[in-house]
């Protein structure tokens, strides 16, 4: 009987440790979005921009998704530096008005959600 108890409370103990250490995952569409911005910041018609952080948001968040979905990710960053590397002008300032904004806010929310919001809580 004591063996019993043993098992069930070393059952719950792991089962409850398990969502702390679970990373946050983001939305497909999300993931989608965060790798169009790390195409624009990679783009060397744009200016240069620092991508580290996406990279690695991108690579995180990437691991143990749906082939589809990671075929789509790909696809935006690969769309997203063509885009910017054909752009003139107007498309030009509004892409590097999308990296610097948008792009930015994405990557420091997810930041800031990882680290306010400790996993599983």
């Amino acid at each position: 009987m004591r063996i019993l108890g043993l098992t069930i409370a070393a059952a719950l103990a792991a089962s409850a440790a398990a969502p702390a250490f679970a990373a946050d995952r983001v939305s497909d569409s999300e993931l989608v979005r965060a790798s169009r911005c790390l195409g624009l910041a990679q783009a060397a018609n744009l200016g240069t921009s620092d991508a580290t952080a996406l990279q690695a948001f991108v690579k995180t968040q990437g691991r143990g998704r749906d082939p589809l979905v990671q075929d789509r990710v790909e696809a935006a960053e690969r769309s997203a530096k063509s885009q910017a590397g054909k752009a003139k002008d107007a498309l030009k300032a509004s892409l590097i008005a999308e990296r610097d904004g948008a792009c930015k806010a994405l990557v420091e929310t997810s930041s800031t959600a990882s680290v306010a919001t400790p996993a599983g809580a």
